[in-house]
């Protein structure tokens, strides 16, 4: 799909953030013969606000723009979401924004996507359940309304032999080096276990690969 380029090529033209230049790298040769849609509907949970953070949001959006589609973001934080808006004005990209908790809003939403990004609900690796756990309320709560040749992408992932200096903040900065010893742990982890279980609709189109802070990527197949 050349709009994927496209898109890929536009966002570095205005990010060189690496790890999310990294992510696109793998990203893109995994999902260009799997995503058939003309149109890209793309709902993206957890709003990209901050351009030095990568933002990897705005390539979906542009993505969506390129297809004539339609990118849509949800996050629970009205200081976020507006700082978002401003972001996505400020590179001309047309997007819909909402204001509500993202598992609600995937519940009750009349859209139906072919593409979904789940980020929300940031990810702490010295307590990553709840991060999973609304990962995987998330992924049950929109993808029976997905149509069969779909992708879920989900951020902030890491496989086993992965070692991290994490930062975190317990009443002041700290900071702890955490091995992986799980075969995955992140947002994705309960979501990838039922796909690799191997009665679900859908496969898993991304390797797993120690050392990085992986995007996971499923396709709907039946």
């Amino acid at each position: 799909m050349d709009n994927l380029n496209n898109a890929y090529n536009w966002y570095k033209s205005i990010s060189n953030v690496e790890i999310r230049i990294k992510q696109l790298d793998k990203l893109i040769p995994k999902i260009k013969n799997e995503l058939k849609f003309d149109k890209i509907i793309c709902i993206e949970t957890g709003a990209s606000q901050n351009i030095d953070d990568g933002c990897i949001g705005l390539f979906f959006a542009k993505l969506c723009e390129l297809t004539n589609g339609e990118f849509h973001s949800v996050d629970n934080q009205k200081d976020i979401v507006s700082k978002s808006k401003k972001l996505y004005l400020s590179h001309n990209l047309k997007t819909k924004h909402y204001i509500q908790d993202s598992v609600k809003f995937l519940k009750e939403t009349s859209i139906i996507p072919n593409l979904i990004h789940l980020d929300s609900w940031d990810l702490n690796l010295t307590n990553p359940l709840p991060s999973a756990l609304h990962g995987w309320r998330e992924f049950t709560a929109i993808e029976n309304k997905m149509p069969i040749g779909s992708i879920i992408i989900i951020d902030d992932n890491f496989f086993k032999g992965t070692w991290v200096n994490w930062n975190y903040d317990d009443g002041e900065l700290e900071s702890k080096h955490i091995d992986i010893e799980y075969p995955i742990i992140g947002k994705g982890s309960l979501i990838y276990h039922f796909v690799e279980g191997g009665e679900s609709n859908w496969k898993k189109l991304s390797i797993d690969k120690a050392g990085f802070n992986e995007k996971i990527i499923f396709k709907k197949i039946k």
